[in-house]
């Protein structure tokens, strides 16, 4: 079962060197809102956009298997995975946990777009590239 944290629970659970950070939002979310700094906490950092927008529609990224695949995440190290609002990150942390990852799910999101959390990690003050 996919763990269920918030952006302070990461900040207090990401201290194992090595464990990976990845948001799965789009381009244009990054562009407009920023990124997560997950090196801050020793994590390597990850953008891997799990839908794009494409002619107005918002589609799943075909490409997505793929570059997680070309990122050979170790499966001895934990991955916690972001997205705006916690969604988008729950159905790639639940992909991952198939495939045998420890997985955890920052549910209250990037940008405070989850309207059941009054925090995220924007308003959290955790670090941004």
């Amino acid at each position: 079962m996919v763990k269920q944290i918030t952006a302070l629970q990461f900040q207090a659970l990401s201290s194992k060197v090595g464990d990976y950070l990845i948001d799965v939002r789009t381009p244009q979310e990054w562009k407009i809102y920023g990124k997560p700094d997950g090196e801050a906490f020793g994590l390597s950092t990850y953008f891997v956009s799990y839908q794009l927008h494409n002619l107005g529609n918002v589609v799943i990224n075909p490409d997505f298997n793929f570059e997680m695949e070309k990122l050979k995440l170790d499966k001895n190290k934990n991955i916690f995975f972001i997205c705006s609002s916690g969604i988008r990150s729950q159905i790639v942390a639940e992909i991952y946990e198939d495939k045998g990852f420890k997985t955890y799910n920052i549910s209250n999101g990037f940008n405070k777009s989850n309207k059941f959390y009054e925090s995220c990690w924007v308003s959290d003050k955790l670090p941004i590239k």
